[in-house]
């Protein structure tokens, strides 16, 4: 029963409707250049676990499972991130040292997540609850978990063999196909927010 909930989280991320959670990976893998793949994984895990946290505080009643404003904030999570990193980049166009206080990008990923699994935490409540214990819910919670981050790491490394042969193999206009895909992606998340 554990691994169907680690499909779920799995599946959660790699299907057409998780466009928003891809999209949030591409602005993570954008957010450093492809040398500092290690500072992607620390992002995305604190995504996860803010998305992981949401969904422990809305089984504990501490949110309710339909709040309206869930919907825009995660499309507004998408341009508020592009934002942060047009302007870093604009700070540092070669993008090696990106970002003078990570700690900002570790505050934002996790309290993006927080908002994004508000977003998928009413759905996995009404699987995961179901008859079922609390010790078996955090079983299932946690195998969710674990499949929301093998997808993450494998849309990472999906980026990273792109970025890596785009930007540093054959260094073309890095910074600006960065600047570009920023701007393109807080686009979409605009178009959808008003569409």
């Amino acid at each position: 029963m554990t691994y169907l909930y680690f499909q779920l989280g799995f599946h959660h991320l790699t299907e057409a409707g998780a466009w928003d959670h891809q999209l949030f990976l591409a602005l993570i893998a954008l957010a450093y250049v492809p040398a500092r793949w290690r500072k992607w994984i620390v992002l995305a895990t604190l995504f996860a676990l803010g998305h992981t946290s949401s969904i422990v505080a809305m089984s504990a009643g501490i949110f309710p499972s339909d709040l309206p404003w869930v919907e825009p904030a995660i499309v507004a999570s998408l341009v508020v991130m592009a934002l942060v990193e047009l302007f870093a980049l604009r700070q540092n166009p070669l993008g090696i040292a990106r970002l003078e206080h990570p700690v900002l990008m570790q505050v934002l990923c996790f309290g993006f997540g927080l908002v994004h699994g508000l977003g998928f935490g009413a759905a996995f409540l009404s699987i995961a609850v179901q008859g079922s214990s609390l010790g078996e819910q955090a079983w299932a919670l946690l195998a969710f978990t674990l499949g929301v981050e093998s997808a993450q790491l494998l849309i990472l490394l999906g980026f990273w063999i792109v970025a890596w042969a785009w930007f540093d193999l054959l260094q073309w206009r890095p910074v600006f196909w960065r600047k570009l895909l920023l701007v393109l992606i807080a686009c979409l998340a605009v178009f959808h927010l008003l569409g």
